[in-house]
């Protein structure tokens, strides 16, 4: 597989841009999902601050489903970084999806830490979520916590660890063909 570089961007329920994500590169892209796979990726957040990310990840963005997970691989473990968020599309090299706040965090022993109520509860109200979008969001928020009880893809570290091998052979490869 060749090293293809893409852009990533959250939005939020408004249309104005949340935060992007630069130097990530495309792992693989079927009907279901895609993985993407970076290092220390560059963040801008919507309002112009930059930081980099602090370690490797690999992130799987769902075409169906209301969520995506960055896999954080990290010396303690992996780590998983779940989002709500509307079913992602990729296009012209960007993957855009709009983030509804509620996050879930994952230690390597798979205890979860649920984050962000009170900011999915403020910004309910203020860009105007619908019943239906509610619904929606809270149905997913307890599929998704069972996907992480039963281990359930893609809360698989073989998997993730697979897909990490995949990015490691795709950048490894054009470093060998630069010297």
């Amino acid at each position: 597989m060749e090293k293809k570089e893409i852009i990533i961007v959250s939005f939020k329920h408004n249309g104005k841009v949340h935060r992007t994500w630069y130097q990530t590169y495309l792992i693989e892209n079927n009907e279901e999902y895609m993985v993407v796979g970076s290092t220390h990726s560059l963040v801008i957040e919507s309002d112009g601050r930059k930081w980099r990310a602090n370690e490797p990840a690999i992130t799987i963005f769902f075409k169906k489903e209301w969520f995506n997970v960055v896999c954080m691989i990290r010396d303690e473990g992996l780590f998983y970084y779940v989002n709500l968020a509307s079913p992602a599309f990729y296009l012209n090299g960007v993957i855009k999806y709009i983030d509804y706040d509620l996050d879930f965090k994952v230690s390597p022993d798979f205890k979860i830490k649920v984050l962000d109520e009170f900011e999915y509860k403020k910004h309910k109200k203020l860009y105007n979520y619908s019943d239906a979008l509610d619904k929606i969001i809270r149905n997913k928020f307890k599929m998704v916590k069972q996907k992480i009880v039963k281990h359930e893809f893609p809360f698989i570290s073989e998997k993730i660890g697979d897909y990490y091998h995949i990015y490691e052979k795709i950048m490894n490869q054009e470093d060998k063909e630069d010297v």
